[in-house]
């Protein structure tokens, strides 16, 4: 996990994992987003796609499933171990793809794979926007689904 230590500089520095922290896991998220087109504001009216269902899955090297992402605050290990999002700073990473992002987050009380962490990176998207798909009042509650990729960098301090 060195590689995420000497990538730190070539990082937007707005997601850079500050200095004295340790990558101590990874994993890929590959699957779908679910997005659905919503009225955001009347007089005059518009419309955007807004994320519908963020729960996803993240799988290690050998494509075991890790942790789930119950929401975009929610984490759970298959350990057990849970965190909750506290911030998050996101860089444009290119229509169609999610933002680069880095989350500030505070573990809870159960020992695990989460326990200690401070960070996690999603530092590599692929696709996960629906930013060629029309929304206006004729797609109004409509559905879609789009693929994505993304490599997540879980942090912790290197004084734990």
């Amino acid at each position: 996990m060195t590689q995420y230590l000497t990538q730190q500089p070539t990082l937007p520095l707005d997601i850079r994992v500050p200095a004295g922290h340790l990558a101590v896991l990874e994993a890929r998220g590959i699957g779908e987003l679910q997005y659905e087109c919503q009225a955001v504001n009347r007089a005059p009216f518009q419309y955007a796609w807004l994320p519908r269902d963020r729960s996803i899955e993240l799988r290690d090297s050998a494509n075991n499933r890790i942790v789930l992402a119950r929401s975009a605050r929610n984490w759970l290990h298959r350990d057990g171990s849970e965190l909750a999002v506290k911030e998050f700073i996101e860089v444009n990473n290119g229509d169609p793809n999610l933002p680069l992002q880095r989350a500030r987050v505070e573990p809870g009380n159960q020992p695990g794979a989460l326990h200690n962490i401070s960070y996690i990176q999603r530092i590599r998207t692929l696709g996960g926007l629906p930013s060629t798909r029309n929304c206006s009042s004729a797609e109004l509650g409509m559905r879609v689904n789009v693929p994505y990729e993304a490599d997540y960098v879980f942090w912790r301090p290197t004084a734990s």
